[in-house]
């Protein structure tokens, strides 16, 4: 069972998906999740609480979709684990992707967003930057940030594009940049 700061949480991811920072309210998010009026305020008090709020969701989804999954063998089995990833949040988790760049785009104009984004990219970058030393590469931190930009990149640009075969693309750059790492066979 889904606890209510969850639920609340979750709404407001979707209310940020659909309707972006700026329709991103207390009521909107009481109307999303189907809850009295008041309720989202009651758990968080101000926005930059319900944004922050946001990210660390954001950050748990991360882990729930990716921790389990992280295992070192081999440089093929970690793209595959990076394409299935992909392929999930274009679509089952489509919704706190969109969300997500909602955050990004709006922290290139606010500080403390842009800070706690760097924190959840940070938690992101070091689990892959472990699994990265686990299978060889020399800069595992550098490697990391490498590999998760291409990822980036792809996953953003086909969802903007609205395209359906995320899958290929992400294999098809980020396996060179991943390759090309020094330790990994660059």
């Amino acid at each position: 069972m889904v606890d209510r700061r969850t639920e609340i949480l979750d709404a407001a991811l979707s209310v940020l998906a659909a309707d972006g920072m700026r329709g991103l309210t207390h009521r909107a998010v009481d109307a999303a999740a189907g809850i009295a009026p008041g309720s989202t305020s009651y758990y968080f008090r101000t926005r930059a609480a319900l944004v922050a709020g946001c990210v660390d969701r954001l950050v748990q989804v991360d882990r729930e979709l990716a921790g389990p999954q992280v295992v070192a063998g081999d440089l093929t089995g970690f793209l595959d684990l990076l394409v299935a990833v992909g392929e999930v949040m274009a679509s089952r988790e489509r919704m706190r992707t969109l969300a997500r760049y909602e955050l990004s785009v709006a922290a290139m104009h606010d500080d403390g967003l842009r800070a706690l984004l760097g924190e959840g990219s940070t938690a992101v970058a070091r689990l892959a930057a472990s699994v990265l030393a686990e299978l060889g590469a020399t800069d595992a931190e550098r490697s990391a940030r490498d590999v998760l930009a291409a990822f980036d990149g792809v996953l953003f640009s086909s969802m903007v594009r609205g395209e359906a075969r995320v899958g290929a693309q992400l294999r098809a750059v980020v396996g060179p940049v991943l390759a090309a790492q020094p330790g990994l066979g660059g």
